[in-house]
């Protein structure tokens, strides 16, 4: 079995990911939903031989060193794909994502105007936040995008991997991987600070220092893109600030509250009359009752704040579920059971905003 061509099959089935895992044969998600394939399933060797074919020495290094590995490759007429290949039981296991070969634009991911005006913003933090394989790269990379179509800027990305690969238009474009081309996102964000940048994509807010680092390029005259993996905008809040010290929290609160700009919240769910996935679209935009709730750690009010702002782009998960099914783009069991997940989810964290009784 070639790498290669279970890549041309996961293309040829429009599949989004493809999992390599003993005893099971190659599993495709397509429009988000596993699959099995009709292939014979893998033995330790054959998914050892497989990982072989895509890794360098230095993968393969720190795959013996760490059991896990990320790293992306670019196959010719097919796309970018990014790997995780890590250890299960004894033996290897793969994860891959597959990439266009082209960036999406916002227009064509049908995301709401107002993300179109968010990276028409000089400086700021703005997040992009959801669960795994939510569409965040692809987001994050769109709006990179239509700043490099419109605006001369310098865009500083750093990334692990490098996902999407982009071309210079109007703005010059440096992408730098954890890893290859810096040793870690604090590290690097530390001397992009002094590369001249206008705008800064980290790849994903991991750790204390990242997101100190962050919200001083933010506050010092930069626009940061980020993802998050958080499920609501007043989650993000409290997550950036549980990650510091007690006795740093406050004055973190305050930093964020006028450092963030947006947290722009996705979902993807199954279209109604077509193949493929739809977004569902969370929007918190920050202002006056926003930054008052995170200086005086009300976050529980965010959701209302959001839902009541809906005339300058704001609008909860559930308005937003509810404009798919009225726009008929999703169907109505799909979205009672977002809805009941966005219920149960809110109980937990004590949210209650009044919208899903």
């Amino acid at each position: 079995m070639e790498m290669n061509d279970l890549l041309h099959a996961a293309v040829d089935s429009d599949a989004s990911d493809i999992l390599l895992v003993t005893d099971a044969p190659p599993m495709f998600r397509i429009d988000g939903q596993l699959r099995t394939t009709a292939l014979e399933p893998l033995d330790p060797e054959t998914i050892r031989d497989l990982c072989d074919q895509v890794m360098k020495v230095q993968q393969k290094e720190i795959l013996e060193k760490q059991k896990d590995v990320d790293f992306a490759i670019t196959v010719p007429r097919l796309g970018r794909f990014r790997f995780n290949i890590h250890v299960q039981r004894g033996s290897l296991a793969a994860a891959i994502r597959r990439f266009s070969n082209e960036v999406c634009t916002l227009s064509s991911l049908e995301l709401p105007p107002v993300v179109e005006e968010l990276t028409r913003l000089k400086t700021g933090l703005i997040l992009v936040t959801g669960q795994t394989g939510s569409g965040k790269s692809t987001t994050l990379a769109a709006m990179v995008e239509a700043i490099n179509q419109r605006d001369s800027k310098h865009i500083i990305t750093l990334e692990d991997p490098i996902e999407y690969q982009f071309q210079h238009g109007k703005s010059l474009i440096e992408q730098r991987e954890i890893g290859e081309d810096c040793p870690g996102f604090t590290s690097g964000l530390k001397h992009v600070l002094r590369q001249d940048p206008d705008v800064i994509l980290i790849g994903e807010l991991r750790d204390l220092d990242t997101i100190r680092v962050a919200l001083q390029a933010a506050e010092t005259g930069h626009l940061v893109l980020a993802s998050l993996h958080v499920s609501s905008a007043a989650g993000v809040v409290d997550r950036l600030v549980e990650v510091f010290p007690p006795e740093e929290q406050s004055q973190v609160r305050s930093h964020l509250a006028e450092s963030l700009r947006a947290v722009i919240t996705q979902r993807l769910l199954p279209a109604a009359m077509s193949n493929g996935r739809v977004a569902a679209v969370e929007i918190m935009l920050t202002n006056r009752a926003i930054q008052t709730s995170i200086r005086e750690s009300t976050t529980h009010l965010i959701p209302g704040i959001i839902s009541t702002n809906r005339r300058v782009g704001m609008q909860t998960m559930e308005q937003a579920l509810k404009e798919l099914l009225l726009n008929g783009k999703v169907d109505a069991e799909t979205v009672d059971e977002h809805l009941q997940e966005l219920k149960g989810e809110a109980s937990g964290k004590e949210y209650s905003h009044g919208l899903l009784a």
